[in-house]
């Protein structure tokens, strides 16, 4: 999806949280993922979701909608699986956005400053202050096929060219190497990544 079709899903999305959800707290969303350079204006470069901490759930703070959701988070996740059915999305892709990464990235280290990029009637969507932050759970992942393509746009954004620079970046963000090594064998990321020194 690109930013624009992005946008359209998240208008209805609000549309249908005002209408379920009447009361006047809001809910607050962190965007960690690769929709987080679309809307920053760093990439052009499409999304298949929109990654999401949700940060405070209509005032009880942070939830989770993977964790044992309750029936309002239950609720939200019918709606968000709903529009993304309307838009032609199936099975898992229908969650158009979730926040399946949000556990190990709440458990790997605190959530950075943010910034409000888009407030709506009934959400409050923020991006990292410092996208830095994007840089260095794209590091963690690593993923061939999904993060490639966003760590070379962010180095080249941020001016990030060498290994040590991305060592710090994720050490910043995600302080526990020893745990990151064993789940992720992080050295071997930043040897792929960084290869071409």
């Amino acid at each position: 999806m690109n930013k624009q079709e992005l946008e359209v899903m998240l208008s209805e999305l609000d549309a249908a949280l005002v209408k379920a959800f009447p009361g006047p707290d809001p809910i607050e969303m962190l965007v960690v993922g690769g929709a987080c350079l679309l809307f920053a204006g760093v990439s052009t470069r499409p999304t298949e979701d929109i990654d999401v901490i949700i940060t405070d759930f209509l005032g009880v703070g942070s939830v989770s909608l993977v964790y044992n959701p309750g029936k309002d988070e239950m609720n939200l996740r019918k709606i968000i699986a709903k529009i993304g059915r309307s838009h032609g999305f199936k099975g898992n892709k229908a969650m158009f956005l979730n926040d399946d990464c949000a556990p190990f990235l709440v458990e790997m280290g605190n959530i950075p400053p943010v910034r409000l990029w888009r407030p709506y009637q009934k959400m409050r969507i923020y991006l990292p202050a410092d996208l830095s932050y994007i840089l260095a759970c794209k590091l963690v992942a690593a993923r061939p096929r999904k993060d490639h393509g966003d760590i070379a746009v962010l180095r080249d954004f941020l001016g990030v060219t060498s290994r040590s620079q991305g060592e710090v970046i994720i050490d910043q963000f995600f302080p526990n190497r020893r745990l990151l090594e064993e789940i992720y064998d992080i050295s071997s990321n930043l040897d792929d990544i960084f290869s071409e020194e």
